[in-house]
Order: C-alpha cells, then structure tokens, then sequence
C-alpha cells in the first residue's frame, strides 16, 4: 500500500519549494532590469532642448544674442587675482614628506 499521507505532504512541500523558487527568480531578473536601466539613465537634456536653443539663436541676426543665464562668469576679483599672482597662505614646504619621524622644534621659528 501507498501511504496517501507521507505522498501528500511532499508533495506539498515540493510544489511551495517550487513556487518559492519562481518568486526568488522573478526577483531576480526584475533587479537584473533595474540594474541595466540605472546604468543606462536617459538623457536629461533631450533633442527638442537643443533644437530650440539652435532656433534660438538663428533668431538672433539683428544683432540679438541668446541671453547667457546659467553661465558663470569669473568676478573681476577673480580676473584681477589671476593677473597678479600672489603667495599662496599656506608655506608649501611643510607640506612636504619628512624622511623620518621627528618632534617638532619648540625653538624655532614660527
């Protein structure tokens, strides 16, 4: 005789294990998809933004420029420093590598 009991249990047992293997699949490839799709973002600019900017300044020919919003341009301060070079803060010499460990000297100089 077969024993109806012990075959049923298995059963059920071996259909749970394969339905919770489909879930575990299925996840699996969902998160394989999300993985391609945040390696490869769309663009965040896309062909009309160039297509109007391009249209933009065709529009410009009596002597109308694009206005230039978004662009940073240097301070006078900035083209100013960069004329003159100064010292920099900082001496760059104690930014250097020592060969050994050494304390500092409390006599010298500061």
């Amino acid at each position: 005789m077969v024993n109806s009991r012990a075959t049923m249990s298995n059963t059920k047992l071996g259909e749970w294990f394969w339905r919770f293997l489909a879930v575990v699949m299925m996840f699996a490839v969902g998160w394989t998809i999300w993985i391609i799709y945040q390696l490869n973002p769309p663009p965040l600019v896309m062909n009309a933004a160039f297509e109007a900017a391009a249209k933009a300044k065709g529009k410009g020919t009596r002597g109308e420029k694009q206005s230039a919003q978004g662009v940073i341009a240097p301070s006078a301060a900035a083209e100013s420093v960069s004329k003159a070079p100064e010292t920099p803060p900082i001496n760059p010499d104690k930014l250097k590598f020592s060969d050994s460990i050494t304390l500092p000297d409390p006599n010298a100089k500061k």
